[in-house]
């Protein structure tokens, strides 16, 4: 009897214990549920705050849009621990550029996935950074410091050197108008300067417009300088006349 009696207490605790473990079990299962409810919102809601990113992923497919325009490209491989490191730091230059209203494309390249445009740039070692006008490859970051402010500086100077390049044949050529234009005006003024005012475009065309009357006037008095010359040179003859025969 007392062995019935030690499996029969066995057996009520054992179901009791199952109980208790099947209890645990569902508040367990209602606990991990709810911490995959919890992480699945806290990033969809990561993912809804953060900022969208300022460089354009490149792959084989899309790669010849670097034949218009500027671009500063990242050549990565997932495993490369630099290139991870650098990861934030490229974020943090595209949207400085962004702000500045730079004309520089921010992009980056899975070096490992799309080896064929890899390859054509003669990328050998991660990261690799080039600097691409219309599909050329114009400079490729050579030095070791890769924080913002270096890459950043970097990419404005050649951008600024493209800008300049733009804007050199078109300040040269209006100083060149400009100082044709001070040539002939200084020219014009000088010779004016040297021609004397009797004989200024002016002063003849005046002539001109005057010269039937100026004419007349010239042969008025002339006339009437030659009628005095003849009365004197008469009134002398005549005198002596008159003495040579008195």
């Amino acid at each position: 009897r007392s062995h019935r009696w030690r499996q029969a207490r066995g057996k009520t605790m054992g179901d009791a214990r199952q109980q208790r473990m099947l209890k645990f079990g569902s508040r367990g299962g209602a606990g991990v549920m709810l911490l995959r409810i919890l992480f699945l919102f806290s990033l969809c809601f990561a993912q809804s705050s953060a900022k969208p990113s300022s460089v354009k992923p490149l792959d084989d497919g899309n790669f010849d849009e670097t034949e218009r325009g500027e671009w500063a490209v990242d050549f990565y491989a997932p495993w490369c621990s630099h290139c991870r490191t650098l990861e934030p730091v490229w974020v943090k230059v595209a949207n400085e550029l962004k702000k500045k209203g730079s004309k520089v494309h921010m992009a980056k390249l899975d070096a490992v996935l799309n080896p064929i445009s890899a390859k054509q740039n003669g990328v050998r070692g991660y990261p690799t950074i080039q600097f691409i006008r219309d599909g050329a490859i114009v400079a490729e970051y050579a030095s070791a410091s890769r924080d913002a402010d270096s890459i950043m500086k970097w990419i404005s100077s050649l951008e600024t050197k493209q800008q300049r390049e733009e804007e050199e044949p078109s300040a040269a050529a209006s100083k060149a108008a400009t100082d044709s234009s001070t040539r002939s005006s200084s020219s014009g003024a000088a010779d004016d300067a040297a021609v004397p005012s009797f004989l200024s475009l002016e002063t003849i065309k005046e002539n001109i417009r005057r010269a039937p009357i100026l004419a007349c006037g010239i042969c008025a008095g002339f006339g009437g300088m030659v009628g005095i010359f003849m009365g004197v040179f008469i009134g002398v003859a005549y005198s002596l006349h008159l003495k040579k025969i008195a």
